[in-house]
Order: structure tokens, then sequence, then C-alpha cells
């Protein structure tokens, strides 16, 4: 078994690295030798966890690549943002696929894997002699909500958790989606730029409506809608609610934070026709796979921590420890509770102020939207 782990980061994205060779150490233990394929801007830091892997894991190939031009000033999940993303992970997958591996262990850098999470995401690429291309391990996400992973369609990336219809929402908002929806139909095919600049400005109240009643109250817990009316969930707990310890589910998304592809996913991982809006994994998930029609699954066995800032304390970083519920109703639930972070590298030192509580920055005065490449 040929095995490629790729790893894609810039400085700003690299206070994790460490820590994570570390959890990679731990998940490898049963595999001799393999590749691990380091993808960023040539920062000390990456150089740093690139020689912690040379230490850690003799007998493994270590390959750094590093643009030393490259400057990740952007937005996040902005277009610039997510492009510079494709084209690290680019040229990871391409690597990955010049050493002819037969998997490809995708990681995000800021995610640290389970022990059993390699073994566990092996094993199901084996499931029925191949059924599944694509394993992962849920993660919480970036904004400190739900676990990756779940159901959608190529309309819908990620569905919805809770529908209109499931929500309290007052009857003046109802009344103008459902106008807003019969002058959308009343327009019917554009025939000329103004019709088709109308209906574009229709979509765009439409997408501003739709946020806002994602603010309104649900009328039940997931649990109890789904009693009224099972739907697909967008995200892994509304999914598949209570579904946790010993379970493997299918999904129809995920990221590559912690994913397992095999040969033909890898070899469709590419993303050209990508321009930068959504996310770069959404893309290869219903622009690739979804077109091969290759399955993937999500290990709510295995959970991975998750690394991120803490928005209201530059600097600081907060460790989203993933565990399951050990008593009561809801054992082997999937959980997770904020921790301070601390790589644990030699000379590091006790900060008061790295308290691992959630803060948030006072709201901005002004913002802008440029964010030139």
């Amino acid at each position: 078994m040929k095995l490629a782990i790729t790893i894609c980061s810039t400085e700003k994205y690299a206070y994790a690295l460490t820590a994570q060779a570390r959890r990679v150490q731990s998940a490898c233990s049963f595999i001799e030798k393999g590749h691990i394929i380091i993808v960023g801007d040539g920062s000390a830091k990456l150089r740093e966890a690139a020689d912690l892997y040379r230490e850690l894991m003799p007998n493994w190939e270590i390959v750094s690549i590093s643009e030393h031009t490259l400057k990740d000033d952007h937005l996040n999940y902005k277009e610039a943002a997510q492009l510079l993303i494709g084209q690290l992970r680019t040229a990871a997958f391409s690597t990955a696929r010049k050493l002819n591996v037969d998997y490809c262990w995708s990681l995000d850098s800021d995610v640290l894997p389970a022990e059993n999470s390699l073994n566990c995401m092996l094993q199901m690429l084996d499931f029925d002699g191949g059924y599944y291309s694509i394993s992962t391990c849920p993660y919480p996400s970036q904004g400190g909500g739900g676990f990756l992973g779940g159901r959608g369609t190529r309309q819908h990336p990620i569905a919805l958790d809770y529908y209109e219809d499931e929500r309290e929402i007052p009857e003046e908002v109802g009344s103008k989606l459902k106008t807003l929806r019969e002058s959308l139909t009343a327009l019917g095919r554009p025939k000329t730029q103004e019709d088709f600049q109308k209906i574009e400005s229709v979509h765009k109240e439409l997408r501003e409506l739709d946020e806002k009643i994602k603010e309104f109250p649900i009328k039940g817990n997931v649990f109890a809608l789904n009693a009224i009316n099972w739907r697909k969930r967008g995200w892994l707990e509304h999914a598949y609610p209570g579904i946790g310890k010993g379970s493997v589910v299918p999904t129809d998304w995920c990221g590559f934070g912690c994913t397992l592809m095999n040969k033909k996913a890898l070899n469709l991982a590419h993303f050209d026709g990508y321009d930068g809006r959504g996310t770069e994994d959404l893309y290869i998930v219903w622009h690739r796979w979804f077109q091969a029609e290759l399955k993937l699954n999500v290990i709510t066995h295995c959970l991975c921590d998750h690394v991120i800032r803490n928005p209201g304390k530059p600097g600081y970083y907060i460790l989203q420890q993933t565990y399951h519920e050990t008593e009561g109703e809801f054992v082997g639930h999937p959980r997770f509770i904020p921790r301070p972070f601390y790589s644990f590298d030699l000379g590091e030192c006790y900060d008061a102020n790295n308290d691992g509580k959630i803060t948030f920055p006072a709201p901005a005065t002004s913002k802008s939207e440029s964010d030139p490449c």
C-alpha cells in the first residue's frame, strides 16, 4: 500500500502544524513508510514542521514544496483566498499522483486527527470491495459550529438544517417571500440584458431574505420535526441526530480537513472551472466526485479536534476538543468543548490569557470589501 499525506498551509495557518505532526505519527504507527507532502510559502513554521516529521517518522519521505512569493493577505472565504487554497491543493494532489499512491490522506493544517482515524478510513475504503471512494473523519467547523458532513444536493451543496416551514416566520416576511417567488416566475427566461438584470435583482433579494429567515426561531428540535416530516438536513448532527460512537454513515459532502481518497477520487480532484466562489472542497465534491458517482462516508466513531483562532483575542487559539458522551441518554453522541491550545513545543510558556474561552471582537465601524490578489 502506497500512502501520501498532504498538508497545505501558509505561515498564517501554521499554528497547529507541530501538534498535528505528533497526532499523525500516532495515527500512522501501523504503517512502516509513506510520503508526507507539505505545500506552502516556505515560512519558518512550515520548515519546522517538515523537520519534525523527519525526526518522528524517519522511514517516511518528506516532500516540501515551497513558493516563497505567496502572499496570504486575503479575506477569509473571499474568492482570492479560496483560489490560493485551490492552488496549494493542486500542487499537493499533483505530487501525490506523481508518486502513484494508492491512497491520499488530506489534512487541513489546523485539524488534529484521532489515533484511529487513518486505520478506520482505510477499513471503510475496503468495505464491500470498495463501495466507498472517499472516507472522512468529522471535526467541528471553523466558526465553532457543527461537525462537518451531512446531506445536500448539487443545487444546495449543504442542505438546510431547518426549512422555512419549520421556522416561526412573521406574516409580512412570508408574504414578501411569496411575492418575490411569484415575480421570478412571471419574468420567465431572459430575452434581453434588461430582463437578465431584473432576474438577478430578484435573486439577490431572495438570497438576502433567505439569510434573514435563518434567524427566526424553529418550531421544535430536529427529533420533533423529523417525526412530522423526515428531510435531508445539511450538517452532521442534524442529518443523523444521535449517531456517534461505533457508527459510519453516508455523507453527500465533506471538507478536506481529514479525508482519505482512493486513487480514482484523487485522479478526479482537479480544480479546473473553479472561480473561488464557494469552498474548494465542495467544488470537488459536487463537480468532480458527484458527477463520477463516487460515494463518500463519514465516520462518527472517529472525531478530530480542530484548532481555531479566538476571534476576539488576536494571537490566541482554541482547541475544539472532541469526545463522545460517556453517560446518560446521550451516551456515544459527538460532543466538543473549547480548551486552551498549547502546541507543547519545547520552550513554550504558560499564558494566563490563554484560557480557551471564546471572545468576540467589537463590531467594526466600517468594512472594506476589496481583496486584491
